[in-house]
């Protein structure tokens, strides 16, 4: 790692100051959150416990058969005219219940009276008294059940579009007909994709359940046929499921323990709202202005990914959160909503309402310790079974707020704030420091690097060498190591001059002599002693020779312009003539792949394979196997040669690759001079490759393996 990047490093250390305040905050803002859950959950608790008294006004008994879809009449604010068009209606769209997933439906309440909208999509509209004067025709059926049990049906089917009054029905035809009830009034409007009924019931008359149906009537052969019945129950085996509406008397209660900033909710067992105090009033959206650059900074960090507000009811009227629907089961609970503008949030507390029985709980309702739920819905735990405590509803008491409650406190804001600025100028200070000393580094390394010319020629002059610091103590160390270097590296140059003349000189005047000798002397006694004299000037000769030869190979690596050519036929090439040079070595060629194009030199991959050829011959017993092998590495080509004999010393085997370095002991049997050459020379080929040379033991420990690695064209 470099110096500036340890200096940046060391420098990040300063983050830590914001990332304690960072967490430091995370903490209060979790303790302020969690507080206001608190106090909002005891004012919940409050309520709920005030409520175990009204238990006639939220359960719901209609269980005991099998219910239809529950319909929630939401609350109007005016009442809608009856003439087939839903304009002056609140209730949302996307708030209908969809009726065999063609049909749509809305129940809305308003003073006294339930209204029903139903959207029904028909291709052919029959009316009563069509085709042929057959009274049947499209049909509406409602279903009742008034607080006292007692059920009735009526059928809602007219003759033309516009006003009429319900008539009173049975099934399984449900056929209209004269007993009319004149307190049901509908009106029939056409629609593009069929009709719309509006229709007006008292609320004396809805009672506690409620079922709306759709019988479809077509004509089939000029006779009027019914093709179909969609309802909210099954009209055969079932009872209309439940009508859940607004009490007002739950409402008035709920006004006394109304809060200026909140709004408290009642809901049944099941989830639906029976009270609601009315939207809360929402709080006024943070600015830049009031918080500054570092409360939005702040609002960015602590931001949480809260669900949307419009999600705590679905469908319309129904508790939905899974969260807060635990108080439905004993359980307390709490959520946080996105409300409002985007800076506001809301926060809502759920808490049970328990009502505690005279007695053991009605048998009617008992299932194996689980109370049944009055709409046949389901069951919920009974509390105690002894005491017949149970669960009828939950209190909800919701709240609008800042969704960062520690800004809300100014003088942590302006702590947290000056805390920011000291981190950010301490880090801006220590990362210009740092800067400052990478620069000075920097220069100075660039100048060491550049001390070298490309004649050889030395530069003693570094940067900063006036400097009263560790950094200037640096540069003039450097400079006198240079001024140093550049004196030897002068020595070193007029070396070889010298060197050349002082081993040419004495090693021609050694071959006149003994060839002038030769000449003289025909003693036979003389003949060995001329002989031995002869050798060593040819080893002097050959010593000086491979001195040069590394420098001539990397004068050829220089010339030679690369080339694609075929790994594997040079491979083949030199492993077939290497039995007629070692005739006292056996060679085995293993091919492991013929797609082995490379890049590079043919010439010179022979000249490596001879050096690794050569070493291995040095270095097994005659008569043993040299292996040549060539596998495909998927990316890269794998050339190795393998021999029996001696381990690689492993202190050397770093270094074999390096000139001058052999581990060869002692005078080497073919009476040729080995200086370290030929490794040297393979590494310098596979560089010029591009490729990776190593060398390693036999799995066995009875010799080496050199392996060459090629990059593939």
């Amino acid at each position: 790692m470099s110096l500036r990047a340890q200096l940046l490093a060391f420098g990040l250390l300063t983050l830590v100051l914001p990332w304690a305040g960072y967490r430091f905050v995370q903490e209060m803002e979790a303790a302020l959150r969690s507080g206001l859950e608190q106090a909002m959950l005891a004012s919940a608790r409050t309520v709920a416990a005030a409520l175990d008294e009204q238990a006639a006004l939220i359960e719901r008994r209609v269980g005991g058969r099998s219910r239809g879809d529950t319909l929630y009449a939401a609350p109007l604010p005016a009442e809608p005219a009856l003439d087939g068009f839903r304009s002056d209606w609140t209730t949302p769209d996307d708030a209908a219940l969809v009726v065999a997933g063609r049909h749509r439906l809305w129940v809305g309440a308003h003073d006294r009276h339930a209204y029903v909208f139903f959207a029904a999509r028909d291709d052919e509209i029959v009316y009563e008294g069509s085709p042929e004067e057959s009274l049947f025709g499209d049909r509406l059926i409602v279903t009742v059940e008034s607080d006292a049990g007692v059920v009735e049906t009526f059928v809602l089917g007219t003759r033309a579009p516009g006003p009429f009054r319900a008539r009173r029905t049975s099934a399984p035809r449900f056929a209209p007909t004269e007993d009319y009830e004149d307190r049901i009034q509908s009106f029939w409007q056409e629609t593009p994709d069929g009709f719309a009924l509006e229709i007006r019931i008292p609320l004396s008359v809805a009672g506690q359940a409620l079922g709306v149906g759709f019988i479809d009537v077509d004509s089939v052969d000029g006779t009027a046929r019914v093709s179909s019945v969609d309802a909210t129950w099954d009209t055969e085996h079932g009872a209309p499921g439940p009508l859940v509406r607004r009490q007002p008397d739950l409402d008035e209660i709920l006004q006394a323990f109304g809060e200026p900033d909140g709004r408290f909710r009642i809901v049944d067992a099941d989830g639906w709202v029976l009270a609601d105090t009315g939207p809360v009033d929402e709080i006024e959206p943070f600015s830049e202005a009031t918080d500054g650059l570092a409360g939005a900074l702040f609002r960015v960090l602590l931001r949480r990914d809260d669900p949307a507000y419009e999600g705590l009811e679905r469908p319309l009227g129904r508790l939905a959160d899974p969260g807060l629907r635990a108080a439905l089961d004993g359980r307390p609970a709490t959520a946080w909503y996105r409300g409002g503008p985007e800076q506001s949030a809301t926060v809502v507390a759920a808490a049970p309402i328990v009502v505690r029985r005279n007695g053991e709980t009605e048998p009617a309702f008992a299932e194996g310790g689980l109370l049944a739920r009055p709409d046949g819905a389901g069951s919920q735990p009974i509390r105690d079974a002894s005491f017949g405590e149970e669960i009828i509803g939950a209190v909800l008491l919701e709240q609008r707020s800042d969704p960062i409650l520690t800004l809300t406190n100014r003088a942590l804001l302006r702590l947290m704030s000056f805390t920011l600025l000291a981190t950010v100028v301490v880090a801006l200070g220590l990362l210009g420091y740092a800067t400052l000393l990478s620069v000075r580094v920097r220069r100075l390394a660039r100048a060491a690097e550049n001390a070298l010319g490309p004649k050889g020629e030395i530069d003693v002059a570094l940067p900063g060498r006036n400097a009263r610091d560790e950094l200037g103590d640096l540069s003039r160390s450097f400079a006198d190591l240079l001024e140093r270097l550049r004196e030897h590296t002068q020595y070193l140059k007029t070396l070889a001059g010298k060197l050349s003349h002082e081993l040419r000189t004495p090693l021609a005047v050694v071959s006149t002599s003994l060839d002038n000798l030769e000449q003289e002397v025909e003693s036979p006694a003389a003949r060995p002693y001329l002989e031995r004299l002869r050798d060593g000037a040819g080893r002097l000769d050959a010593i000086l020779a491979a001195m040069s030869e590394a420098t001539r190979m990397e004068q050829a690596i220089r010339d030679t312009d690369p080339q694609p050519f075929d790994l594997a036929a040079v491979v083949e090439a030199c492993a077939g003539a290497y039995a007629d040079i070692y005739p006292e070595r056996r060679f085995a060629l293993r091919m492991g792949t013929k797609n082995a194009e490379v890049v590079g030199s043919g010439e010179l991959v022979a000249q490596l394979i001879d050096k690794l050829i050569d070493n291995a011959v040095g270095f097994s017993p005659p008569g043993s196997t040299i292996e040549i092998a060539l596998e495909d590495r998927g990316a890269e080509l794998e050339l190795s040669v393998s021999n029996r004999g001696p381990k690689l010393p492993e202190e050397m085997r770093e270094r074999l690759f390096d000139s001058l370095v052999s581990v060869r002991r002692g005078t080497p049997d073919d009476g040729r001079p080995h200086l370290g050459l030929g490794l040297h020379i393979v590494a310098l080929i596979t560089e010029f490759h591009g490729g990776s040379v190593t060398a390693d033991n036999l799995p066995d420990g009875g010799g080496a393996v050199f392996r060459v690695r090629f990059p593939r064209r």
